[in-house]
């Protein structure tokens, strides 16, 4: 299998090529092209040219530069023979981009070469749960606790989700961005439109989003803006169209059912709470969160209590059903974009909202 990269960043280095290791893709080759020359990679063999990585018989191409330049990078390599072209999140990042790709992708033959990718997708412990079909790479935290119970038809109530990311302090005490993957200071300076509510607001959205679409609910999608704040607390401003969010709490409904978000960028050492509660009409709720370098799921019921862990790199799960067995079919790829498409119009609306027209 031959695998192409378009930007060779940190997602590239912390995420995709740690998880492809452990993947060992039998005769895997791994080619990359970054504007950056400087910018390679131990195991990516280095191209001079976009057009160099697009003449390749790539199998598979990662569209990984920043969203702001997602739909060029698009655009060029549909112009390819390369079969199947995965752009990480956030798909786009301005409205008049997003209706340009809608564009694009109304030739079936586009929409059938496309995944708007995002990692959380594959976070599908919820859903397997509600409907009597747990994995076997889902392990009990207690032995003794006896298989999952029937709550086949039990409703949703209500979701939460949150992305609560640990974060450091520079030399004047000011909170600072960690890198999700290594821990270490991000040292770049944020700027709109890449604040929480674009960059990881569509973790959140994406889980949530698939979840209802597993259970087969209403899927339509409503969201307004609460509090959100810069990194310093200080509120975003109508009209500023530099200074990043820092913090969010977004509130809506997925189908119907009552829905609120929080983000936060910069939580302190205590951060690191990244998931999604259901709250289910019988009076339990279901958890899925992050636990080191695993999931922990948990269903509560009155008092009492079972939980499941899933260890393994996010990336890892997500790549894995893309790029293992029968991995993710035509009709299924439109499906997942379509999804991840309409989010990233929601998120953008809430950026027309808080900021103005732009």
């Amino acid at each position: 299998m031959q695998i192409g990269f378009v930007g060779l960043g940190a997602v590239v280095e912390t995420a995709y090529l740690p998880a492809l290791r452990r993947l060992a893709l039998s005769g895997l080759e791994l080619w990359g092209y970054d504007r950056d020359p400087a910018r390679q990679l131990a195991g990516v063999h280095a191209l001079p040219s976009l057009d160099a990585l697009l003449a390749r018989p790539l199998d598979l191409l990662f569209i990984t530069t920043p969203s702001l330049d997602h739909l060029v990078t698009l655009s060029a390599a549909l112009a390819s023979a390369i079969p199947l072209l995965v752009v990480e999140k956030p798909v786009v990042a301005r409205l008049d981009q997003l209706e340009q790709l809608e564009a694009l992708l109304a030739e079936p033959a586009c929409a059938g070469r496309v995944l708007a990718l995002d990692h959380w997708m594959a976070r599908t412990g919820i859903q397997q749960l509600l409907s009597g079909q747990l994995g076997a790479n889902w392990l009990p935290e207690d032995s003794a606790q006896g298989n999952p119970p029937d709550l086949s038809g039990t409703r949703l109530l209500q979701l939460e989700g949150y992305l609560q990311e640990p974060s450091g302090q520079d030399e004047q005490g000011r909170p600072i961005a960690l890198n999700f993957a290594t821990g270490k200071a991000d040292c770049r300076t944020l700027r709109h439109p890449d604040g929480v509510i674009l960059d990881i607001g569509t973790h959140v959205l994406t889980q949530i989003r698939e979840l209802v679409a597993a259970l087969g609910c209403d899927e339509s999608l409503q969201l307004l803006a609460g509090e959100v704040t810069d990194r310093l607390g200080a509120a975003i401003v109508h009209g500023d169209l530099h200074v990043a969010e820092g913090r969010a709490r977004l509130l809506g409904s997925v189908g119907g059912i009552p829905l609120q978000i929080r983000l936060d960028k910069y939580a302190g050492p205590g951060g690191g709470q990244k998931g999604v509660t259901a709250f289910l009409a019988d009076g339990g709720q279901i958890s899925l969160d992050r636990c080191g370098n695993g999931e922990r799921l948990t269903l509560t019921q009155g008092s009492y209590h079972q939980g499941w862990r899933q260890e393994g790199a996010l990336y890892e799960h997500c790549l894995a059903g893309l790029l293992l067995g029968e991995g993710i079919g035509r009709e299924a790829r439109i499906a997942l974009t379509r999804r991840r498409l309409a989010e990233v119009r929601a998120l953008l609306a809430l950026h027309q909202q808080l900021r103005g027209p732009h």
